[in-house]
């Protein structure tokens, strides 16, 4: 009989996890929201009873896992209240989402319960997307308890994904790398399309655009890896063109021209690598860059 389950924040990182885990045959105590509506709309998608739902704290108390499935900075305050008010009949693991915050973030002297960090290493956009996409999902691991490791190991595989571990301490540098190949994957595309709206462009046509370009890139890195997936001017070396790009940021989105500065430079770095640039273009390129920077410094 697989542990029962109660879930604390119905939204949609926890109704697609909840669902996964429920379709696996893990028992649903209750599902806890601030909202009864939104409790009961939590309980028609994931499939359970919705007698489920709740706006009690106290009613996760006959679980065996709890799913805290809220922000970041709610997660300390909602765990030790859970834990000072929860009279638990069995032991209980506490589990959070968070790709920040360490496991030990949720711990209460008098009451101590099993701790675990479960980070899906997913974009949680709509919950049913998410949950189709939790299928093969990576998700990163992080407890100081062998057996919530255990665990935790147990319920990455009964929502479909595969698990790595991490060290508590290694968990900013872990989300700081998500949130740069995700997050701001995102910010720069909306940026792309800004400039394809300046060139004339309908908006609700730059997207489809430039999608294309986008997945054939990543199909690139999937196949050949980062390094060897690059193309574009400054893997060619193509001086003329960076050049270009430069003023013509400068003198239609200037905003945009520190980031195509900064990111112009790691990306000779990454050339470089490749063994597709020369030192001495590579060489150039980054003067050419550091050159600008320093000019707009010396501009403020």
């Amino acid at each position: 009989m697989n542990p029962k389950v109660a879930l604390v924040g119905p939204g949609r990182v926890g109704c697609a996890v909840s669902k996964r885990l429920y379709e696996a045959g893990y028992p649903l105590t209750a599902i806890i929201s601030r909202s009864r509506e939104r409790a009961t709309d939590a309980c028609s998608y994931i499939g359970c009873s919705t007698t489920l739902a709740s706006t009690q704290l106290t009613d996760s108390a006959t679980a065996e896992i709890i799913l805290l499935a809220v922000t970041d900075d709610q997660i300390q305050r909602l765990a030790v209240q859970i834990q000072a008010t929860n009279q638990f009949s069995k032991p209980t693991t506490l589990i959070h989402f968070s790709g920040l915050h360490p496991a030990e973030i949720m711990f209460h002297q008098s009451s101590p319960q099993a701790l675990l960090s479960l980070h899906p290493l997913l974009p949680f956009a709509n919950r049913q997307k998410a949950y189709m996409n939790l299928q093969g999902c990576p998700c990163a691991l992080e407890s100081d308890d062998p057996k919530a490791l255990v665990l935790g190991e147990k319920l990455v595989g009964a929502i479909g994904g595969h698990s790595f571990t991490i060290d508590h301490d290694k968990k900013p540098l872990y989300h700081s790398a998500a949130c740069i190949a995700s997050n701001y994957l995102v910010t720069l595309f909306a940026s792309a399309c800004k400039l394809l709206i300046s060139c004339g462009i309908e908006p609700d046509q730059t997207a489809p655009l430039l999608l294309p370009l986008v997945q054939a890139s990543v199909e690139n890195i999937k196949d050949l890896g980062p390094e060897q997936g690059l193309t574009g001017p400054i893997v060619r070396g193509d001086i003329g063109t960076v050049t270009e790009h430069l003023q013509t940021l400068q003198d239609n989105a200037p905003e945009l021209l520190q980031p195509y500065l900064q990111m112009g430079i790691m990306t000779v770095e990454i050339s470089t690598n490749s063994g597709r640039l020369d030192p001495k273009t590579a060489l150039a390129m980054k003067d050419l860059f550091t050159t600008k920077i320093k000019e707009l410094s010396s501009n403020k």
